[in-house]
């Protein structure tokens, strides 16, 4: 759904949109990168929030968002992306 939306928005002119997820990437059971291959699903897949530096934990409460370590596989977790827009749409560039 984010990677649609990210691609409605470039549609719209906001050639920047980008969207950075949680954690490791869920879109296929294994990796081909495990065994030296190209990603199966490079025009879906995204790198991670934590791969690039963002503290998400922090990024999450600095907005008002509820985050807590969990302390159970069964406890209801809070999970979050990012997408980033350029404010300014690819038309008014120029």
């Amino acid at each position: 759904m984010l990677t649609t939306m990210e691609g409605e928005m470039f549609k719209d002119g906001f050639y920047k949109a980008f969207v950075l997820l949680a954690g490791p990437c869920p879109l296929c059971k294994e990796c081909a990168k495990s065994t030296q291959e190209p990603c199966r699903l490079g025009n879906r897949a995204r790198p991670s929030m934590e791969g690039a530096g963002i503290d998400v934990f922090q990024t999450a409460r600095n907005n008002g968002f509820p985050i807590v370590p969990l302390k159970e596989m069964t406890e209801t977790q809070n999970l979050y992306s990012l997408m980033l827009v350029d404010y300014y749409p690819f038309e008014k560039c120029f």
